[in-house]
């Protein structure tokens, strides 16, 4: 019986002095000793350095270590450092707003010890920010601080710097001029002191304002110099911006063929190195698009015209992907503590187990209080759960947001556009483009109002797109006949945004030419379903020949393509029928449906 005892206490022991498992560290070995200065310096470092090589998931684990770190070090420098690795973490993937709010909080620990360089660099780091987020005026602010602080210090260099960040500004401002004036102040330092990097940087900078002027040759000139320098100097960054920007100061002078080598270049440099490569492509396929047309061949420009849309879309979807990655990387970490939790919780369990064998009641008042945490953590996991969902839900909402509020301005610039023309027909086509996008635009706008974030109420929508084409073309509601009659009331987005850009065109055809010699127009829009869905469009003019219809060709109407096309995608059987005007059915079979699910 003692022998029994002795190892029942020898197993407690062992499993009371059993360690907490923290969470992995991206250190090495060999510093898990070191001072925990030593410590949050190298991943400040390692995360910076993850950043460069686009690591940004892991980035984000190494700055979050060493502000850990640097708030038991507890002193200002420290965690002021580690305050600006999240801010930059954070603007480098596009949240300038989180970052300008780290960027405060280690504005605040640098005030503590009055480190004055410190504070202009980060003063400069948030003008950059705000920058990037438009604000100008404020941007302009913090730098006109961080310049009074830099010239109390005597450091000229950073006066020069904060003078160069000026001038870009100034620039991004539109107001060269001034550009100009504060990039001379920054070439001419920077000659003086040999400081040839700088200078060529400065130099670079001075020649797209030139550009930007329409100074054309003063512009090749300064491209050409700083090209050279880098050829020299063997630098492919400064090789590949030169590549990007000076194609447009030789196409003003009409320099086509040099320009669409350098076009060439630059593509090769961002496939080769990855640096903001679809930003670069989307640049250059632009200049390649004006190139071609400036050749009078058109069918290549559309064709890089395509290839700029698709890369935008993919700069688009890359930013996307960052805010997905940064939801699932909070996720993660939750994820991990919780399991963290749940071993020290069975560590725990144990200890009360092997307690319970001396006595019943203090087993029962252990599984009791078991239960009873079992139960809390249960409630706490549930609505963590559920505000997971909530954020992912508003991520998605704010998504839906920001690509309506895109479409708009599209859709405003477009009816800018048409107000300059004086072509109809080219008016009419630019204005048939804008209601492409407004029925586009009207999709996002109904998901980011609702909590279905994902499938569109199709009475609702068809509805409302139908009434603002009505408007559109000049018909009043008590002088038409509008019926509206759904079944499905539900699609997927996938699958509503093609349909409705299908009644969209149709639609628009009816308003355009069925109702000229109608007394009383009438329209129907239906979509029932059975075996998939099928959509009809009937109007009540004159009608068109189904053999008129089918004849695609290299002229057809672009709406007669699109709407083909988009039936294709939707793997659509589409059918014409003269019966009193002209009826169009598409359907949809159940298989495509799934697939959209």
């Amino acid at each position: 019986m003692k022998r029994l005892m002795l190892f029942i206490v020898g197993c407690l022991c062992g499993v009371l002095s059993r360690p907490t498992y923290a969470q992995t560290t991206l250190l090495p070995d060999s510093l898990a000793q070191a001072p925990d200065t030593v410590r949050s310096w190298t991943l400040r470092q390692l995360g910076d350095s993850l950043i460069r090589v686009g690591q940004l998931n892991t980035a984000k684990q190494a700055f979050e270590e060493a502000f850990a770190l640097s708030k038991r070090i507890n002193k200002p420098n420290d965690l002021g450092t580690s305050y600006r690795g999240l801010a930059y973490w954070y603007s480098e993937v596009g949240d300038h707003r989180q970052a300008i709010t780290y960027y405060q909080k280690a504005l605040a620990e640098y005030e503590k010890i009055n480190s004055r360089e410190r504070i202009v660099r980060t003063l400069q780091m948030m003008s950059n920010d705000y920058a990037q987020l438009n604000d100008l005026k404020i941007a302009r602010s913090y730098l006109k601080k961080a310049m009074t602080l830099a010239e109390q210090t005597g450091n000229t260099d950073l006066v020069m710097q904060l003078t160069d960040a000026l001038a870009t500004l100034a620039a991004k401002g539109n107001n060269h001029q001034q550009a100009l004036a504060l990039q001379q102040q920054t070439t001419d330092y920077y000659k003086r002191r040999n400081n040839w990097d700088m200078y060529f940087g400065c130099l670079f900078n001075m020649a797209i304002t030139y550009k930007n002027l329409g100074h054309y040759p003063q512009a090749e000139a300064m491209f050409r110099e700083v090209l050279g320098y880098a050829e020299r100097s063997h630098d492919e960054y400064m090789k590949g911006y030169v590549c990007i920007n000076l194609p447009n100061a030789l196409i003003a002078q009409g320099k086509l063929d040099e320009a669409e080598a350098l076009c060439r270049r630059a593509l090769a440099w961002a496939e080769k190195t990855g640096t903001e490569k679809y930003s670069v492509q989307e640049e250059v396929y632009g200049t390649l698009t004006q190139i071609y047309e400036k050749r009078g061949n058109y069918q290549q420009a559309l064709t890089y015209t395509k290839r700029q849309a698709a890369s935008h879309d993919s700069v688009f979807n890359a930013t996307k992907n960052r805010q997905l990655a940064e939801v699932e990387t909070r996720y993660q970490i939750q994820e991990k503590e919780a399991r963290i939790q749940a071993l020290d919780e069975t560590n725990r369990q144990k200890t009360r187990l092997i307690w319970a064998s001396a006595s019943g009641l203090i087993v029962v008042t252990l599984l009791l209080g078991t239960l009873f945490w079992l139960y809390q953590n249960i409630r706490q996991s549930r609505a963590k759960i559920q505000q997971q969902a909530e954020q992912l839900t508003l991520a998605m909402r704010e998504l839906h947001h920001r690509v309506k509020n895109n479409l708009a301005i599209v859709s405003s610039l477009l009816k800018l556009q048409s107000n300059r023309l004086e072509d109809e027909k080219a008016v009419q086509a630019v204005r048939v483009g804008q209601q492409r996008v407004e029925a586009m635009s009207l999709i996002h706008q109904r998901l980011y109002r609702t909590d279905r974030v994902a499938t569109v109420n199709m009475r609702e929508y068809l509805t409302d797109l139908a009434s603002s084409l009505m408007m559109a073309y000049g018909f009043q509601t008590d002088e038409f006949d509008l019926q509206i009659d759904i079944q499905e009331e539900e699609l997927d987005v996938d699958v509503a945004m093609p349909l409705g850009l299908i009644v969209n065109e149709l639609v628009t055809n009816a308003f355009k030419y069925a109702y000229a010699t109608v007394q009383r127009p009438r329209l129907r829009i239906g979509l029932r379903n059975g075996n998939g869905i099928t959509l009809e469009v009937q109007d009540n003019g004159p009608g068109i020949e189904a053999a008129d219809w089918q004849q695609l060709g290299p002229r057809s109407s672009f709406g007669k393509r699109l709407i083909t096309s988009l039936s294709e995608q939707l793997d659509g059987t589409l059918e014409l029928v003269k019966q009193d005007g002209t009826l169009f059915r598409l359907h949809i079979p159940e298989a495509r449906l799934r697939m959209a699910a």
